[in-house]
């Protein structure tokens, strides 16, 4: 199996996952697990861990188009399944199964190579499903986690759909009871927005809505406060457009925060805000609704297919600044008080019964 790119984020928590399952998905079978040695391995029955800590792309690609097959060869292994939790299979004439999860791309969005902030994104829809189709065979099943990342899937590697699984990742159940609320002043509204500071999160449109608000609702605007789960310094260009705007006063920057702290968060909070415009999951949201808060959320396949049933969310067009403002001033009146959202039973048992059949 191959995981050793899998060392942050989301990526690390399906790892995580497929690791608190295994030894009930064993059934007897010997499993060689290449990972990063930094990453969790507890002692399985039949499980070896290798660990590959070279991330370069030039060892990957080397590694996924023969560097695993000569591995195998030399140590007279000749295996029944190659599993991929990293997008990218292997060149193989086995049975293969990969879990994808990167949604980049099937979003329209354009990117230019030679921006320093957008050359990775450029990378990643241009250059990326180069190494993903070129390891796909006729003998690989794929799992996805939502409809709209098999929709993109099928279509971008012209890819039977019979053969992309649809498997909810486990989520947390929160006993929302339990948590203490964060220390947040009561003479503010609260919300946040935990993301990464890549532009396609798309805090600028928050930063406009702020201004509108400033504009249009002037008592509301000086008690707004939003959270940004990212360190002072952490993104000097959103630094920026803040200042520019004039509404240092209205956001803060929290910087990196544990679960344990998130979480504490979420309760203290009027609501989460969501501007994203390319996700394949969204994992804030349905951490949010467990909770019962508002949520204003992009208006896109992934958030209206991970939210599907929540009663508190309400959707803005990305980067309709005055339409999120609007919803801004309307979370601010309301109550959180919507039906939670439970989470869904298990899906990681249906991946190993895709590995064992």
């Amino acid at each position: 199996m191959n995981a050793a790119a899998l060392r942050s984020s989301g990526a690390l928590s399906i790892y995580r996952q497929f690791i608190t399952h295994l030894p009930k998905g064993v059934n007897g079978n010997r499993y060689y697990i290449f990972v990063d040695s930094s990453v969790d391995q507890p002692v399985i029955e039949g499980v070896t861990y290798i660990h590959d800590d070279n991330h370069s792309w030039r060892h990957r690609i080397s590694w996924e188009h023969g560097g695993l097959k000569k591995w195998l060869k030399q140590r007279n292994i000749n295996p029944d399944v190659i599993v991929s939790l990293q997008n990218t299979g292997c060149v193989t004439c086995c049975k293969q199964v990969i879990y994808y999860h990167q949604s980049l791309p099937f979003y329209a969005n354009k990117w230019n190579l030679f921006k320093a902030e957008e050359r990775i994104m450029w990378l990643y829809k241009n250059t990326y499903p180069l190494f993903v189709s070129s390891t796909l065979n006729d003998k690989t099943d794929v799992v996805v986690q939502i409809p709209f990342i098999k929709r993109g899937f099928c279509k971008k590697y012209k890819f039977a759909e019979s053969k992309v699984h649809i498997l909810f990742p486990d989520v947390e159940r929160i006993e929302t009871d339990k948590i203490i609320a964060a220390d947040l002043s009561a003479d503010f509204i609260h919300f946040i927005y935990p993301a990464t500071p890549l532009l396609y999160k798309k805090h600028k449109t928050l930063v406009e809505a702020v201004n509108l608000l400033r504009r249009n609702s002037p008592s509301l605007f000086v008690k707004l406060r939003i959270h940004f789960t990212i360190p002072i310094g952490g993104y000097p260009l959103l630094e920026q457009q803040i200042a520019d705007y004039g509404v240092e006063e209205q956001f803060v920057f929290d910087g990196v925060m544990s679960h344990e702290n998130l979480l504490s968060f979420y309760k203290a909070s009027q609501g989460l805000l969501f501007p994203s415009s390319i996700e394949t999951l969204g994992l804030p949201l349905l951490e949010a609704a467990a909770f019962g808060l508002p949520i204003i959320a992009s208006d896109l396949d992934y958030a209206r297919e991970v939210l599907n049933g929540y009663e508190g969310v309400m959707f803005a067009k990305v980067g309709d600044a005055q339409r999120w403002a609007d919803l801004m001033a309307r979370a601010c009146k309301e109550t959180p008080t919507f039906e939670p959202l439970t989470p869904k039973e298990s899906s990681w048992g249906k991946f190993f019964k895709l590995i064992n059949r």
